[in-house]
């Protein structure tokens, strides 16, 4: 039997495909806010300096990294989708490497809470954007994206930095034997 995948070069763009694939980045959205509250016990049991001190100094520490995805999630994110609907093509501004300065100093709980906050809000405000809208074209990083792309994007994001963090937590030496 001969299979023409040259029909799955390019992702179908009927209203059925195009709705399933939006639930399922929607979904997908929600998964940071799942793995917030799936950590908060693990990384509560952590040292203090598991959490507020990075291996290397370009590192980000465990709690920078909470503060940087909620940051995001508030002032980057949000944006995009704004320009997206509101602008003909228009580019959108890289997300940066910013995060809060005070992370470090502030409570476990209350960063993993802004996580999920802002991951909840970042939820509704893509579920507001008309489906019609889903597909209108901006610039990013020299490369043409719609919302589709932005909110894999941002899953591909929140996977990296968490497994990064996952690796990091797993190789320091963690435990209380002698």
């Amino acid at each position: 039997m001969n299979v023409n995948l040259d029909q799955y070069r390019d992702a179908p763009h009927d209203p059925e495909t195009l709705a399933a694939r939006r639930e399922a980045l929607i979904d997908q959205l929600g998964w940071l806010a799942d793995e917030a509250k799936a950590l908060e016990p693990m990384l509560a049991d952590l040292p203090a300096w598991a959490l507020d001190r990075a291996p290397l100094p370009d590192d980000r520490t465990a709690k920078e990294t909470l503060a940087h995805l909620a940051l995001l999630d508030r002032d980057v994110y949000p944006k995009w989708m704004e320009q997206l609907v509101a602008g003909e093509h228009p580019t959108l501004a890289e997300a940066g490497n910013e995060t809060d300065s005070e992370a470090n100093n502030r409570d476990l709980g209350d960063l993993l809470a802004g996580v999920r906050e802002g991951r909840a809000a970042l939820i509704e405000t893509v579920r507001d954007v008309p489906e019609s809208e889903w597909t209108r074209k901006a610039m990013l990083a020299d490369e043409e994206v719609d919302l589709f792309d932005l909110a894999l994007r941002i899953v591909r994001h929140d996977a990296d930095c968490l497994r990064d963090l996952a690796y990091r937590l797993h190789e320091a030496e963690l435990t209380n034997r002698p």
